[in-house]
């Protein structure tokens, strides 16, 4: 783990450009923290990466030390304990599955609050497998796989869930009694395949528990909002949601009007792409868009003068995150004590439940 001493920085310095966690989060949100989307790993186990897929936001980062990981925290949610977190791989095509899930076995055997997933081959269960018992050897143990259409070799949104969770890899999960956190494919929870696939889960693996990133995805909130009407995530006790990158208030309005979701939503940052200047936003003249402050190769020069304005006011993702639940639970009429016990269960307590 030493050699991360000399890897350059990959995050660049930390501002809190519009002093939104200092004025305004720090205060309201719980001193302790679990979070449930980490993506940990080492420059080495990264190949050679094609200019074309530099146009890309996946490709933003594709590494981060422990090390730094850590140093940032320290700033980004400043006065806060980290009490535990969900750390894998980085899930792009390049990255070297062995030489990934090498590096959260040797995080797990030198933290204990980290609970480690894998990185999946999606069309060979066997490496995941080897990968498992490679870390028991080790004196730890992978509490979940993480599942990424990437692997592929095609967009995530042109990938059926299917093609990259192979029955054999939910069999091995479910007798194992894993946690997936998913990424879904296509457009999200508001498709049918991605709500069938979730239901067959769900029914024929009861063991495996889902954590559905990013709210399950959408690419406007409404889609999450029809996804919720569908009764999905009521009939399929096992799915949980996971709220990086989602920084829409209504999705939260709709998660908190139903008491039996409150045990069942965690925090996450998606570090390092949670520190990522910017929110998902909708557009009648670009569509789905995620509308940044700062400029990144994959952004568009047109699309950001448009917008100049609205950029200034932006700054990381996952503090808008945040924002928009303290936004969603302020509008609810919840008694104080149950607004408090509420925010302490979806930073902390429902993801330390989550894995006993």
């Amino acid at each position: 783990m030493n050699e991360c001493n000399d890897t350059p920085r990959v995050l660049p310095p930390y501002q809190d450009h519009v002093r939104l966690w200092a004025d305004e989060l720090r205060a309201w949100v719980p001193e302790a923290l679990f979070d449930a989307h980490v993506h940990i790993g080492p420059a080495q186990a990264v190949g050679p990466i094609a200019p074309e897929r530099r146009s890309g936001a996946l490709t933003t980062f594709m590494s981060l030390s422990w090390e730094e990981l850590f140093e940032t925290y320290a700033e980004l949610y400043s006065g806060k304990t980290i009490r535990g977190l969900i750390a894998f791989p980085f899930p792009q095509r390049e990255v070297s599955a062995e030489l990934a899930n090498d590096y959260i076995i040797e995080v797990m055997k030198r933290d204990a609050r980290v609970k480690g997933f894998l990185v999946s081959d999606p069309t060979d269960v066997r490496p995941a497998v080897a990968a498992f018992e490679k870390a028991q050897k080790a004196g730890v143990r992978f509490s979940g796989v993480k599942p990424y259409a990437d692997r592929l070799g095609k967009s995530n949104f042109d990938a059926k869930m299917a093609e990259f969770l192979l029955e054999d890899l939910l069999a091995f999960m479910n007798a194992e009694g894993l946690v997936m956190l998913l990424h879904t494919s296509g457009l999200g929870v508001g498709t049918e395949d991605v709500q069938n696939f979730l239901r067959h889960m769900s029914d024929r693996y009861p063991r495996i528990r889902v954590l559905l990133a990013h709210m399950g995805r959408y690419v406007r909130y409404q889609q999450f909002l029809d996804f919720m009407d569908t009764e999905v995530l009521k009939d399929c006790p096992s799915l949980y949601l996971e709220m990086s990158s989602a920084s829409c208030p209504e999705v939260y309005d709709r998660v908190l009007q139903c008491e039996w979701l409150h045990s069942r939503l965690v925090f996450g940052s998606d570090l390092p792409f949670g520190m990522i200047t910017g929110v998902e936003h909708w557009s009648d003249t670009h569509g789905a868009i995620f509308l940044t402050r700062d400029t990144y190769s994959w952004s568009n020069p047109t699309m950001n003068a448009e917008f100049a304005t609205q950029r200034e006011r932006l700054t990381y993702n996952t503090y808008h995150c945040i924002q928009a639940f303290r936004d969603a639970l302020t509008r609810h009429a919840f008694d104080a004590a149950k607004a408090e016990r509420l925010k302490e269960d979806v930073f902390c307590g429902n993801a330390l439940r989550l894995f006993g």
